[in-house]
């Protein structure tokens, strides 16, 4: 049995959970204790976390490390720490020391470029983002755009405003720590110039075309390029998803093979699309999606592996927006979708589908027809949930783990999950108890009360309700839910599935 250590991004599901749910094989994965992670705004103990990486990799085949996890505590906390530079360096000199340990094992690492978000929000945030989060955005895009010589003139006016407006003490403290964090991050990738890291990604989190995140991109990958990384590098949309894909990379890498994928547009002009939170066209992302997994696009149906169907258009919209269904009719032939991936079935491929036509859900236009096709348990993998790297990251790790072990019960159950969260919860479950449910517990969808408060077992009636009504088929695999809020809002759920023996 080959071990893969994994120290994730943070305690989430979709960080902690998702890597044992989505497949088995000739492999354990170890991860830390949950305990040992934090929570949201609290920072992990990281020493707890060190030590643990030390005792943990001296047997292991292949062992993937968030850095942010391993000098910050966490996703979130790697953006409001105070540590500095010298303290922070210090909790890295625990990778070549895991390295000389195990020389044999193959070392993957991701540590993030931070985000910078364009709205008013403390949630996830320094406290002063609650009023001054677009303007310091918007701040870190004029200043972008000042450096190409792109600014308007009513932009230049409007970037004075900002420096007069904006306090300085908040903007010192938000650029001073993303000074801090991408010198960081340029010292770590020294470690990937001396061989210490065989792969070494580096996610991009909600980014725009222009903005601090981007500036932050450039001195990245201009070290790349110095350096002569790009092949053992990768820069791209992402972060909750890029521990599974250093996972696919794992197995991958013990099987000795990089599967085949071939990408299948629901419309003609999908890839080009730039979807929300992301600063480049779909098509360019898909390409370091799949080879950051281990595996290679191919362009031939009949060589391929495993297809790739992806629902996007050339534009993403909300459900409620008046355009959707005009767009997403007209811009897409969904009925010849499904058959183009019928007949992948038919021949043998592994099928999986990334429905990323729309951020935070499901896609009811084309989830109802695999569902009146009966193929939502013919295809081997899909995901629907938040970005739409989340759902790429997340749906070419199943395909890739079916690939090579053909578990069916671990994958139908990994299919279940994905139901259950990004059609049931995310797409109606989530609004329905936020709208009808919370404003009459005193609770909105920012805050509710704790983890496992009063609204768990409403979110639990109204979803299992909503799938054996819409889903019988899915529905007639599950004989209960457990239902837990990890971060005491409404945006993610964490499920715990009782499946029924067949």
């Amino acid at each position: 049995m080959k071990k893969i250590v994994l120290v994730p991004l943070d305690e989430r599901p979709v960080n902690y959970l998702y890597p044992n749910l989505i497949g088995e094989g000739d492999y354990e994965i170890c991860l830390p204790p949950r305990e040992y992670l934090g929570d949201k705004k609290k920072a992990g103990d990281v020493k707890k976390i060190s030590d643990w990486l030390v005792e943990n990799s001296k047997d292991a085949d292949v062992v993937i490390v968030s850095i942010d996890t391993l000098i910050f505590g966490g996703i979130v906390p790697s953006r409001l720490h105070h540590e500095t530079y010298e303290t922070l360096h210090q909790r890295i000199a625990v990778i070549p020391q895991i390295k000389k340990n195990n020389p044999k094992m193959k070392l993957f690492g991701f540590e993030l470029i931070m985000r910078c978000p364009g709205y008013n929000s403390a949630e996830e945030e320094p406290d002063y983002y609650e009023e001054y989060g677009s303007m310091i955005h918007r701040y870190g895009e004029c200043q972008h755009k000042e450096s190409l010589g792109l600014l308007t003139e009513e932009e230049k006016e409007e970037f004075a405003k900002l420096k007069e407006t904006l306090p300085k003490e908040y903007l010192d403290d938000y650029v001073n720590r993303r000074h801090l964090n991408t010198d960081l991050l340029l010292t770590n990738l020294e470690y990937v110039k001396e061989g210490v890291f065989d792969f070494f990604i580096v996610p991009q989190d909600d980014s725009t075309e222009y903005g601090f995140t981007i500036l932050d991109q450039i001195r990245v990958r201009k070290y790349f390029a110095d350096n002569h990384l790009e092949k053992v590098t990768a820069m791209y949309p992402s972060a909750d998803d890029t521990g599974l894909t250093m996972l696919a990379r794992a197995v991958c890498t013990l099987n000795g093979y990089a599967p085949k994928i071939f990408v299948k547009y629901a419309s003609e002009h999908g890839g080009e699309c730039i979807p929300w939170f992301e600063d480049r066209a779909l098509d360019k992302t898909m390409n370091y999606q799949i080879s950051s997994a281990g595996a290679e696009r191919v362009y031939s149906f009949e060589e391929a592996d495993i297809v790739l169907g992806v629902t996007m258009v050339d534009e993403m919209l909300d459900f409620d927006n008046p355009r959707f269904h005009q767009v997403y009719e007209v811009q897409r032939d969904i009925p010849g979708f499904i058959s183009f991936l019928k007949e992948a079935l038919a021949k043998g491929k592994v099928v999986t589908i990334g429905d990323n036509a729309t951020a935070n859900g499901a896609d009811h236009l084309v989830f109802d027809e695999l569902h009146k096709e009966n193929l939502l348990y013919q295809i081997h993998g899909y995901a629907a949930w938040n970005t739409s790297s989340n759902t790429l990251g997340t749906c070419i790790c199943q395909s890739i783990l079916y690939y090579f072990y053909r578990d069916e019960k671990k994958n139908q159950e990994f299919l279940t999950y994905r139901y259950y969260e990004d059609c049931g919860y995310m797409t109606y479950t989530r609004e329905e108890v936020s709208k009808n449910y919370l404003p009459d517990l005193g609770l909105n969808y920012f805050k509710v009360d704790g983890k496992q408060g009063k609204v768990p077992p409403i979110i639990k009636k109204v979803l299992m309700n909503y799938m054996a009504e819409n889903y019988p088929e899915v529905a007639a695999k599950v004989s209960d839910i457990h239902v837990r809020q990890p971060w005491e809002r409404m945006f993610e759920t964490e499920l715990k599935i009782d499946f029924k023996d067949e």
